[in-house]
């Protein structure tokens, strides 16, 4: 031991290495206690954030649909801040986006993209109803209406609104759409997109 010592490879009594070993498990699962609480907290937070943020967001698409007023596109700043917020979110939120069950990637372009009309269908309006209608405003139009309905929250819309907004609208793509049973329109004009089967 002695020798041992002298030579700077000495590590200690056994004994009491074993005793420093226990304290740091002991140490150890205190540490991993701490994490599972404070990821808990986390997720926590992060559930409540995003109900208060999904709660204003809606709040806000309620205001601007029922004052018809478009909202000015978002300056540099507002869509960076957008982007860093997002992002922070996503970062935060990956664990709980891992448990919950994955959808298929088949699911999930089903449900974000919407087909175009074909020109087989298209041809298959009478004339009476698509009168000098071209298809590309067609489908110009019935994107626009799928970008604006893949909000769930939102509402019928009227011409006037969508005028507004900048869409592609006209009577007959309209009554187009209605024909091909892709859009419902009401009696008082406002339009409604139909779920596709």
């Amino acid at each position: 031991m002695a020798s041992a010592r002298e030579a700077g490879t000495f590590e200690g009594n056994p004994v009491q290495l074993l005793e420093n070993l226990s304290t740091i498990k002991a140490r150890h699962a205190a540490l991993c206690t701490q994490v599972e609480e404070i990821a808990v907290e986390q997720k926590r937070s992060m559930d409540s954030l995003r109900a208060h943020l999904d709660t204003t967001v809606q709040m806000v698409q309620q205001l601007q649909n029922t004052a018809d007023v478009q909202v000015p596109p978002l300056t540099e700043e507002e869509q960076e801040a957008r982007d860093v917020l997002c992002s922070s979110v996503a970062a935060l939120n990956v664990e709980a986006v891992l448990t919950e069950e994955p959808q298929t990637q088949a699911q999930s372009e089903s449900q974000n993209v919407r087909e175009e009309v074909p020109e087989g269908t298209f041809e298959t309006v009478p004339q009476s109803v698509r009168g000098n209608l071209k298809l590309n405003d067609l489908n110009t139009l019935y994107k626009q209406l799928s970008e604006y309905f893949s909000d769930k929250n939102r509402g019928p819309i009227s011409t006037q609104r969508m005028k507004k907004l900048n869409m592609k609208v006209s009577d007959s793509a309209l009554k187009t759409l209605q024909h091909l049973k892709l859009i419902e329109l009401d009696k008082k004009g406002l339009v409604s997109l139909l779920a596709k089967d």
